[in-house]
């Protein structure tokens, strides 16, 4: 009998495994067929085998098998790293934001030679902050969802924040266990595009009330993401529950909640006070309805107290012993996530006494520019690149000082466990994520003008001198802050009309940190470059607007000092410069769907078409109340003017620049250049205005426009 129970046994542990390899195997072939098209998964092998792994640490190989191309890895992650690192150094194919997919059908895929092994040495591989999911992915569809958990798959990202579907956790928890109702829960749970600041304490409500059919819509997504995360090999970051309730709970349930003030304007939800006896409670029954919305995972997000909430009488100790006892209480496993983000009364520091180690990640969040890795008491830590707040548009990059930055503070701090990309948006700069997660899998620090002049070879599929030369100039100017700029360096014709204008939102800044000279010449160096494809279109576009829009601050000083000097003919002139300067710029960014408004209003249009319960005012609701007004005025009167909070999430794109920017500018130089505008007033109406909607099809040959363009504002 013992003898038939071990066969047994043996058995199920081999059926068991046997089904796991095909599990695997067919996760690797879906994952490749969907990045290089449908016959991807037969020219490029691949192969899981835990026992590659290394020291503990995640290996990939690039080798061959029966004359192809092929790719072992220690985990489902760390191949398909190694098929990006193949893609990029073997097959001079460089998949990105602006090209997500290839048919790898039409490229010739060297066989290596002999092998090339990699060990990770970073534990956590990050991805996103809450901002992301509002000003680049509140608009995205499955499918461009999908496309974005492939490319953190090809970058070996293992832990991805993932809040979509909070919405109806929050709705659910609210209604069947508090006896709210939907309306009042409404009230509560912000708009598609201000879930970021809704689920990191600062708002309430803004953006909505949204319809029934968006709960179902969100929780159904929030599901699928996660579900792809998980068999990739990545553990979701789930939003856990930092103590908010809505500022009507206390009145609603008799629980006791206190105030935290305001934010930018904005009413702040309520917290919890965690020595109420309901504390721990609430807690549960939030943490039982967020795993039945997107299942469970063994990290989870806590940010109570973000970008200061009022703390006054509250015990911040036996707050954070609170949250964290409500969190292993719900999954004795659980990891918490924490932002370091404006920790500066040193108050929040506290969570580092309440937490044992190894329980706590620390998100190091700014370490480009503002590292405070010496304050963290040996709590696991990630060195984090923070390359773009509120999507606004620029190109601008630490790249060197992230190269230095981390081989030198790994060195130094053994708990950096990690690295990771906390960007407010996305889809700008890609070289900045290609290079800072192929770092931890290199063995020692590469150099940046060789590591530069393989991507561009990468990027392009050619060895193009000029193209190189380029890159190279970037990498020394645009693309080497040395600042704590929060940026990009602003684009001035996006600003609020003024000859004194210094900046276009209220912590941002116009002020040069290179010599503009040298990216128009880098624009000029990939111009005559003379390449092809959808790479080399989207970087021709984008380097030559940052040199056109770095010009406008040329012509703007000009303007003000002729003004200055009463020279009213030269200054008509640079007016007339400036104002044909924007709608030049519209039309060459109008050749490239991505640089495009339309592309933006359009998705979230497209939203409401996933459901048949949606109406043409849910439309509008999506693109006017939301897209659109989070990147103008961002929010009401109050919060846009006295919270600072307009202009945050400006955008230089094709049709905004047309219909936004330019008639602002001209409506102020037609007024004489009054100061008594009511800009917000004519900033919501444009927002508001529904008669106008905005194309996505791009017109025009880039090539074409940037050589008339450079030619005419930046000569030879």
């Amino acid at each position: 009998m013992k003898r038939l129970r071990y066969i047994l046994a043996a058995a199920a542990i081999l059926l068991c495994a046997v089904a796991n390899a095909a599990s695997v195997d067919r996760v690797l072939r879906e994952f490749l067929d969907r990045i290089g098209g449908p016959d991807a998964s037969r020219m490029i092998m691949t192969r899981v085998d835990p026992k590659l792994e290394r020291d503990g640490r995640e290996v990939f190989v690039v080798t061959s098998s029966k004359g192809k191309p092929m790719v072992e890895g220690s985990s489902v992650l760390a191949v398909t790293t190694g098929i990006n690192y193949y893609l990029n150094h073997y097959a001079g194919i460089n998949l990105a934001w602006n090209r997500l997919t290839v048919n790898l059908a039409d490229h010739k895929l060297p066989v290596p030679e002999q092998p090339e092994r990699h060990a990770c040495r970073a534990d956590y591989r990050y991805y996103l902050n809450y901002c992301t999911f509002s000003y680049s992915m509140s608009t995205w569809t499955w499918d461009r969802w999908q496309k974005e958990i492939d490319w953190m798959a090809l970058h070996g990202i293992n832990l991805p924040l993932q809040i979509v579907g909070l919405e109806q956790v929050w709705r659910e928890l609210l209604m069947k266990d508090y006896g709210y109702s939907a309306a009042e829960a409404d009230k509560f749970v912000a708009g598609p595009c201000y879930q970021a600041w809704w689920g990191m304490n600062n708002l309430e409500g803004w953006g909505g009330p949204n319809p029934d059919w968006w709960y179902e819509r969100q929780a159904k997504l929030g599901r699928k993401i996660c579900q792809r995360e998980r068999e990739l090999g990545m553990h979701p970051v789930l939003p856990g529950f930092s103590g908010m309730v809505p500022s009507d709970f206390a009145a609603k349930t008799g629980i006791q909640a206190d105030d935290q003030g305001g934010w930018c304007g904005f009413q702040r939800p309520y917290i919890l006070s965690p020595a109420s006896k309901d504390f721990a409670s609430v807690a549960r029954n939030y943490y039982r309805v967020l795993h039945k919305v997107m299942g469970p995972s063994d990290y989870y997000s806590l940010d109570p107290f973000h970008e200061g909430g009022y703390i006054k009488g509250l015990d911040m100790g036996e707050a954070y012993a609170a949250l964290y006892q409500s969190l292993v209480d719900a999954n004795p496993n659980a990891r918490w996530v924490i932002q370091q983000w404006q920790w500066g009364n040193g108050r929040q520091y506290e969570v580092l006494n309440q937490v044992p180690k190894g329980r706590l990640v620390i998100l190091d969040l700014f370490s480009d520019a503002q590292p405070r890795f010496e304050t963290y008491d040996g709590h696991d830590a990630v060195y984090c690149s923070l390359p773009n707040f509120g999507g606004r548009t620029g190109m601008i990059g630490r790249f060197n000082g992230v190269i230095d930055g981390y081989f030198d503070f790994i060195a130094k701090y053994p708990n950096i466990k990690g690295i990771g990309a906390t960007p407010e948006a996305i889809e700008q700069t890609p070289v900045l994520y290609d290079m800072l997660f192929e770092l931890p899998w290199l063995d020692c620090k590469p150099d940046p003008a060789d590591w530069m002049a393989r991507y561009t070879e990468a990027r392009y599929g050619v060895d193009s001198p000029l193209a190189k030369s380029a890159w190279e100039k970037l990498r020394n100017s645009a693309l080497d802050c040395h600042t704590r700029l929060q940026g990009p360096q602003e684009a001035i014709v996006c600003a609020r009309p003024a000859l004194e204008a210094d900046r276009v939102s209220t912590w941002g800044g116009t002020k040069l940190f290179y010599d503009p000279a040298v990216v128009a010449s880098a624009a000029r160096d990939l111009l005559d470059a003379g390449l092809a494809g959808q790479n080399y279109t989207y970087d021709l576009i984008d380097v030559t607007r940052q040199a056109l829009t770095d010009y406008a601050q040329t012509v703007l000083a000009a303007m003000k000092t002729a003004h200055q000097q009463g020279d009213t003919q030269t200054f008509n002139a640079r007016r007339d410069e400036f104002l044909g300067l924007i709608l030049d710029l519209d039309e060459l960014l109008n050749t490239e769907e991505s640089t495009m408004l339309g592309h933006w209003t359009e998705m979230a249009r497209d939203i409401a078409d996933e459901s048949s319960k949606s109406t043409d005012a849910d439309r509008n609701w999506l693109e006017l109340n939301n897209a659109r007004t989070l990147i103008t005025t961002w929010g009401p009167r109050v919060a846009s003017e006295k919270g600072g909070l307009r202009d945050y999430s400006y955008r230089e794109w094709g049709g905004m620049l047309r219909d936004f920017y330019y008639p602002r500018w001209k409506k102020w130089f037609d007024s004489g250049m009054a100061d008594d505008i009511d800009w917000y007033e004519w900033e919501h109406q444009w927002a508001m205005d529904a008669s106008k909607r905005y194309s996505r099809k791009p017109a025009g040959d880039a090539r074409q426009v940037a050589s008339r363009l450079l030619d005419k504002y930046l000569p030879r």
